[in-house]
């Protein structure tokens, strides 16, 4: 099989406009494929769930289709113990339609008892429903999202799995980090564009909606683990409240708040060149990206940057 030299993956991060499609290219070196080749075929025989998910994971992200098939066939017979693994059925089958012959609802409930204080196996569940046009179970299942008080999509758990495995696996140093975060992205935006239509359909039609996609808005917006979930949720807010005049107010502080978040952001591009993932930036920021998501591993980021006096 030819691979080529050069993965393009969609940005999560640099958003100039609601679900961009900036692109990176990630330049890997011969030893970079060389190890991706030989560690597949070991995570497909591996009894260790974690490196039979990160196989999946770089295997969907690097184009080994071969491999991908043995690496879900391993991790079925494992079991579903592990959310970041039914969180990736979850949207194989809802999102890119891999398996037309998984069992949506019984993925969704599994999720929902390993990780049930946060709001996304609930999206989950409520875009399920809308798909079957399941209109008021929908609507329950996105009110309880948003009486979540967090909103995890994974994206840094997969890589700080990624992290751990890569580097228990001899990867390269020097590209571990950035590798790490760029492997991690595989079918992030996705949910937040199935979400963001519904919600722009529904909350046209229904008042119960528009409060319940301005409150879903409100939690992404300051819960969200990763930035273009914090933007996702100012849209959410953006596109109900734009249906009625009388909440014009409300619309232009969503507007200016987005905008302030947004140039923040932008700025920090301009000063931390690490953020994109073109470089390694300090330890302390992937910790931090870990344990306290983005947008506050950016600020503490800032702020050491600031008490070096550079």
């Amino acid at each position: 099989m030819h691979f080529l030299k050069k993965i393009k993956l969609v940005t999560a991060f640099l958003v100039f406009s609601i679900f961009p499609l900036n692109l990176w290219a990630v330049e890997l070196s011969k030893h970079e494929w060389k190890f991706i080749e030989s560690y597949l075929p070991m995570a497909a025989k591996s009894n260790h769930f974690s490196e039979v998910v990160a196989g999946i994971i770089i295997a969907n992200q690097t184009g080994h289709l071969n491999q991908l098939e043995l690496l879900y066939s391993r991790a079925r017979a494992i079991g579903y113990e592990n959310k970041l693994w039914v969180d990736h059925e979850i949207k194989s089958c809802l999102i890119a339609k891999e398996n037309k012959n998984c069992d949506l609802e019984l993925l969704i409930s599994q999720l929902k008892k390993l990780d049930s204080e946060n709001a996304l196996p609930y999206v989950y569940s409520a875009l399920f429903r809308a798909k079957n046009r399941e209109w008021s179970l929908a609507l329950a299942d996105l009110e309880k999202a948003a009486s979540r008080k967090k909103y995890d999509d994974y994206y840094f758990k997969r890589f700080s799995l990624l992290l751990e495995v890569l580097k228990n696996s001899d990867f390269p140093t020097e590209y571990l980090h950035t590798a790490s975060i760029k492997l991690a992205h595989y079918m992030v935006v996705q949910p937040y564009k199935k979400l963001m239509d519904l919600c722009n359909a529904q909350a046209k039609l229904s008042r119960d909606w528009k409060v319940t996609c301005i409150q879903l808005g409100e939690l992404l917006e300051s819960e969200g683990t990763i930035f273009y979930a914090n933007m996702v949720g100012f849209a959410l807010q953006r596109e109900a409240l734009s249906n009625d005049e009388k909440d014009t107010k409300k619309l232009v502080k969503v507007k200016a708040d987005r905008e302030a978040l947004n140039q923040w952001r932008i700025n920090a591009v301009q000063i931390l060149d690490f953020i994109e993932a073109k470089k390694k930036g300090p330890d302390s920021y992937y910790a931090d990206l870990i344990n306290l998501g983005e947008r506050k591993a950016i600020e503490n980021a800032l702020k050491l940057i600031t008490n070096k006096g550079l």
